[in-house]
């Protein structure tokens, strides 16, 4: 949908906004309402009204009610909306110094990957965002990714080979899976299902929740166990505006942000370790990627693409934030 159009739907949605509050905080995100991102923005929308006694009210639009995470992305950046959430690897085409995080294997665990974000890297990010007219509320997380497929176990390198696979709209993951022979296809994160279904593809790459949220399982054979990197899921609020709210305001909201996205977290851990006891019990055959091939995998993929990242994010960005990474 043209931005303008978009813009116009979302003025009659946005109509009926309270005409009390001093302050409206409209969050767009793509998530369904029963995933952590939703469950920690309703505290985020419970505790700021409730602290600011009324004076600012968060109105929520999940389920990619406002169009995907590009154009939310541009409607927080024009000021329609004040605040959204995305994938990193949809971002970079926006703020290219994220395509540092379309790396494969570049945290150990989650432990790592919040202690670099929530450090200077992270910091070399947000201010990377800003120039684009976006101010960073925090980096919450989908996780670890893994695969299902209904093609066989992927429980080696060679497995990759001719996989028909869903892939993100971005040219750097799409180079990086098909140095592993691999056969990777943009599609829209609404799209996978009915093309798993349709076998248009055999699989698709996600966190273990997302397997259970979206219900892959109902049209897919196999979990493989990759952990082949790690996504963070990007909370954005509109620049102009935040540096615009009071003191008191920014304080508050700075605050509570901060616990959402602690809870963001615990609660996408919680999730991902049920749902593979879940996706066992609905018949789908798990198994790890052995850590050689695993390791063989990172290599290849991250060999083809450091040219790409490199010249997309800066030379001396690049190293500046791999140094952060290392000293963790």
């Amino acid at each position: 949908m043209k931005l303008s159009l978009m813009i116009t739907v979302i003025a009659g949605l946005l109509t009926s906004s309270a005409a009390f509050a001093d302050t409206t905080i409209r969050i767009g995100h793509a998530t369904p309402e029963v995933s952590p991102i939703h469950q920690s923005l309703l505290y985020f929308e419970k505790e700021l009204e409730k602290r600011s006694n009324g004076d600012i009210e968060v109105e929520i639009y999940p389920g990619g009610q406002l169009g995907g995470v590009r154009e939310m992305t541009e409607l927080v950046q024009s000021g329609n909306i004040t605040m959204a959430t995305g994938a990193s690897v949809h971002l970079s085409s926006t703020v290219n110094e994220l395509a540092v995080l379309d790396q494969f294997l570049l945290f150990a665990d989650e432990d790592t990957a919040r202690n670099v974000l929530d450090g200077k890297a992270g910091e070399s990010l947000a201010k990377a965002m800003e120039k684009q007219g976006l101010k960073s509320m925090g980096f919450m997380e989908l996780g670890f990714r893994s695969f299902t497929n209904n093609r066989a176990p992927l429980d080696s390198y060679e497995a990759f080979e001719g996989l028909r696979m869903r892939s993100a709209d971005n040219p750097i993951a799409i180079k990086a899976w098909r140095s592993v022979d691999a056969v990777p296809i943009a599609l829209a994160w609404g799209e996978i299902y009915s093309s798993l279904q349709q076998n248009l593809i055999f699989g698709q790459e996600s966190a273990l929740s997302s397997m259970l949220v979206e219900r892959f399982f109902e049209v897919q054979d196999y979990v493989s166990l990759t952990n082949h990197i790690y996504w963070p899921e990007l909370w954005m609020a509109n620049l102009e505006w935040y540096n615009d709210l009071s003191d008191k305001d920014r304080k508050l909201i700075d605050e509570v942000a901060r616990e959402t996205v602690l809870l963001q977290r615990d609660l996408t851990m919680k999730t991902n370790n049920e749902t593979l006891e879940v996706l066992k019990e609905k018949g789908l055959k798990v198994n790890e990627l052995p850590l050689a091939d695993r390791e063989r995998l990172g290599e290849t993929m991250n060999a083809a693409i450091e040219t790409d990242i490199r010249e997309k994010v800066g030379s001396d960005f690049y190293d500046e934030f791999m140094e952060n990474v290392t000293t963790q």
